[in-house]
């Protein structure tokens, strides 16, 4: 037994294995059973609901086994590898006893006195369309095979008896989601008694037909399960944190560490700035609720994981470089191999991914062309990045797509049409004289494996004031491409003190982004207050 915590399952053959399970369950919900055909889309929504689903309850149920056992979560990798045969199940047992249907399984929208009727019942009284036969099977068989786990690796009669109550209320939990959920939005808002809460009610928050910002999504059979994905995704990325945390302490460490801070807060603005613009030109999107904000939440963070796949690529081919100029990063630490940390990329890629495609196919294509953008800047055989001026347009390029990213999510039908060609000339002119900046801090490592930014070039005292000069310049040119002349005096005052920082000697290269960072925020405030109010 104890050799089978010795085993360890790999990120990659997670990755594949929950992928190909979720596939699989899928096809056999929607292509073996007895079931109306449905467009793409809605087997996409399916897969994506499916995926958010059992990625959750997994590692929920992962947490606690590792807790009550005492272990290292990376030491029930592989045991737990196998509970993802169980997913096709459900479906399957449903076929075999209907001879070819599969059985509506959906989620307990219930009051609190019918879902503690439920909950002691093991999953009866359940309204007459919903039927937890093969769900119900299949989440037994869980629950006697996990405690048979606890059982043999404790001999506890008492920690067995507790892991058998508490991964059922996992399950539950998980069942009535929708439900739990609005009873603790309904004790934050107070909006009513808590045994007052009717069935009805929690299915009309949910599935409400009113327009998240700028997304008007009209599938009322899947408007439930699309507004519980923001809710599941969001939930998702803090349960994997936590678990990464407590899988490996150092490296989550060191990713954390090698976020590049100065570069994710410059991604989130550009993002909102893209929600602002967005805002202007579409007014009448601007209602903000629960599923509005978010919205806006899942694509920051699907904004942050794409920027840390990015990070991971650029690391990968920059080793030269790293191990002159950044000898604290992960790999030159050793605290990561190049297969594992390229497999953390892929993960991060594919959360991404995910968390887009639920708010939207649009949504999903942009940062795709994000990604892209960064390995053909990053990677061979492109590398784009040894090249001046046109490392840092492409650059530029990739930074585009994120403002893209906030302005779709507030503009009808989710299109770039109406978005002034002025802001996107600001934005590639900007990008492409400015993005130098973050060049200074690797000249020694740029130099020795012939990456020609400009401060190489050049050296840092030239490249300082060459970029000193095109981030005025860039100032300046925002007053007159938004065609707004009361931001003349305050892009002189604004690109003047970031003019003095970057040729300032006193400030070093590593210094230097984030005091520009914040010229460049406190501009954007003043921008905010003339061009809004």
């Amino acid at each position: 037994m104890n050799s089978l915590f010795e085993k360890k399952a790999s990120l990659l053959s997670w990755i594949m294995a929950f992928l190909s399970v979720i596939f699989v369950r899928i096809f056999i919900e929607q292509f073996l059973a007895l079931a109306n055909p449905i467009l793409p889309y809605e087997v996409v929504i399916e897969y994506v609901q499916s995926f958010y689903f059992f990625s959750l309850a997994i590692v929920i149920i992962w947490l606690f086994i590792s807790l009550i056992l005492k272990i290292k979560p990376q030491k029930l990798s592989f045991v737990l590898i196998f509970s993802l045969l169980l997913v096709p199940l459900p479906p399957l047992i449903d076929i075999i006893r209907t001879g070819g249907e599969a059985y509506w399984s959906f989620y307990l929208f219930s009051s609190p006195a019918d879902l503690w009727l439920q909950y002691r019942t093991v999953f009866g009284h359940l309204p007459s369309a919903i039927v937890y036969f093969g769900t119900k099977i299949t989440f037994i068989g869980v629950i006697l095979s996990l405690t048979f786990l606890v059982w043999l690796r404790t001999k506890s009669y008492l920690k067995t008896a507790c892991s058998t109550v508490i991964i059922y209320s996992i399950l539950f939990f998980m069942g009535g989601f929708p439900s739990f959920f609005y009873y603790g939005y309904n004790f934050i808002f107070q909006k009513k008694s808590f045994f007052e809460i009717k069935s009805f009610e929690i299915f009309e928050f949910f599935g409400s037909p009113n327009k998240i910002l700028g997304v008007d999504f009209q599938n009322f059979k899947y408007s439930v399960a699309y507004r519980l994905d923001f809710i599941y995704f969001i939930l998702l990325i803090a349960l994997l944190g936590l678990l990464f945390w407590r899988i490996d302490r150092q490296k989550f460490i060191a990713v954390w560490k090698n976020a590049r801070f100065p570069q994710l807060v410059y991604h989130s603005g550009l993002f909102f700035i893209g929600i602002a613009i967005g805002a202007l030109n579409y007014p009448h999107n601007l209602r903000l609720d629960l599923f509005s904000i978010s919205a806006v939440f899942v694509l920051l963070i699907c904004v942050w994981l794409a920027w840390l796949a990015s990070v991971v690529v650029n690391d990968l081919n920059d080793f030269a470089i790293d191990s002159v100029s950044n000898p604290e990063r992960p790999l030159q630490k050793r605290i990561f191999m190049r297969e594992e940390y390229t497999n953390l990329a892929w993960f991060f890629f594919l959360l991404s991914i995910i968390g887009t495609l639920s708010v939207g196919f649009p949504f999903m294509v942009l940062i795709i062309v994000y990604q892209i953008i960064a390995w053909a800047y990053s990677a061979p055989p492109f590398r784009l990045k040894k090249f001046p001026i046109v490392g840092t347009f492409v650059s530029s390029m990739a930074l585009l797509m994120i403002l893209f990213l906030g302005y779709i999510l507030m503009s009808d039908n989710q299109t770039i049409y109406s978005l002034s060609l002025r802001i996107i000339f600001l934005m590639l002119i900007s990008g492409t004289i400015c993005l130098p900046i973050k060049d200074f801090k690797d000249i020694a490592g740029d130099a020795r494996d012939n990456i020609w930014t400009l401060p190489v070039i050049f050296g840092e005292k030239k490249a300082r004031l060459m970029v000193a000069i095109g981030l005025f310049s860039s100032f300046v040119l925002s007053v007159f491409l938004l065609n707004e002349l009361r931001l003349f005096w305050w892009a002189i005052i604004f690109g003047t003190i970031a003019f003095l920082v970057v040729v300032s000697e006193k400030i070093k290269p590593r210094q230097i982004f984030w005091p520009v960072l914040g010229i460049i925020f406190f501009y954007g405030l003043v921008m905010v207050r003339v061009l809004f109010f």
